[in-house]
């Protein structure tokens, strides 16, 4: 899991925890049940990486529900210890900046909030594609662009994809041999804060695609059960947001060369490469770092 800045939701733990936190409460549980099922399921005492973005994330769903326990409280101030801040070890000034954040969050909630999250009808959405479809996805009035759906998840209301894109682009027919012969698409910019910086593989919820699936149709499937990791993490993708990073990265390689390590092609990303995966993930882990100054910056 990563993160993309030191704000109390800005990684994917906590993120996560939130999205979750709304469906159970949705599904009417108290905010109290809500942490007894999360603090059974994510066994924050037992996760020294992921302590405080556990507890941080069940703090903010209770506090928006209008209800924090004094429990979730204790456990928030105990989420500024260092030794639970592993996410930002890397970087001095990230630490501090996480701690200030949660810190500060620790004064707002002390005060109720005016208006609590009110419950919401339940909408079942399930994933839309399977796992090795190879998808087209209308970007503009003349192009689409070629990706590859890496896995399907379906949960109890929602579902997900993870999608890595290619730097395919196309304008009518295609077929599954001339996505076979691009690379995976690199983003050199990545939208605000950097945040899709890097490999452009990210996870959408069915929630998010359902309302402009139309731009999307199945092209073929590969058969394949393991695809190249290209980084650590996968940052939480916004459907509406692909046009404008792929027009992003066009328009930044019209005058500038990409910082990418290597071209990775889509039959390198079809199979596991130990040694290649190691390049992608360290060049990932320097890419987090620098995420996260623009953020430091003083």
């Amino acid at each position: 899991m990563g993160a993309w800045g030191t704000g109390i939701l800005q990684n994917d733990t906590t993120a996560d925890i939130w999205v979750e936190f709304k469906e159970l409460y949705n599904k009417g549980l108290s905010p109290k049940d809500i942490r007894l099922k999360l603090e059974k399921e994510y066994e924050p005492q037992s996760d020294t990486e992921y302590y405080a973005e556990i507890w941080t994330g069940i703090a903010y769903g209770q506090w928006m529900c209008g209800d924090i326990e004094d429990y979730t409280f204790k456990k928030l101030k105990d989420a500024t210890n260092l030794k639970w801040l592993t996410l930002w070890a890397d970087d001095k000034k990230s630490i501090e900046k996480r701690v200030k954040a949660i810190s500060d969050f620790i004064q707002k909630i002390q005060t109720p909030r005016p208006n609590p999250l009110r419950r919401k009808k339940i909408v079942v959405r399930h994933s839309l594609f399977k796992k090795g479809d190879v998808i087209g996805i209308k970007i503009n009035d003349k192009y689409f662009i070629a990706a590859i759906v890496t896995s399907h998840q379906d949960f109890e209301n929602d579902g997900q994809n993870t999608i890595a894109f290619t730097d395919f682009l196309f304008k009518g027919p295609t077929t599954l041999n001339e996505v076979l012969n691009s690379n995976i698409l690199y983003l050199d910019i990545g939208g605000s804060n950097k945040y899709y910086r890097g490999f452009y593989e990210a996870i959408f919820s069915a929630r998010n695609m359902v309302k402009q699936i139309d731009k999307a149709f199945i092209i073929d499937k590969i058969d394949t059960t393991e695809f190249l990791w290209l980084g650590v993490g996968t940052p939480i993708g916004d459907w509406t947001k692909i046009e404008n990073l792929v027009e992003e990265q066009l328009n930044f390689l019209k005058s500038n060369k990409s910082d990418s390590p290597l071209n990775v092609s889509v039959n390198q990303f079809l199979k596991r490469d130990n040694k290649l995966e190691s390049i992608l993930i360290e060049w990932d882990k320097k890419i987090f770092r620098e995420k996260l100054q623009p953020q430091n910056a003083t």
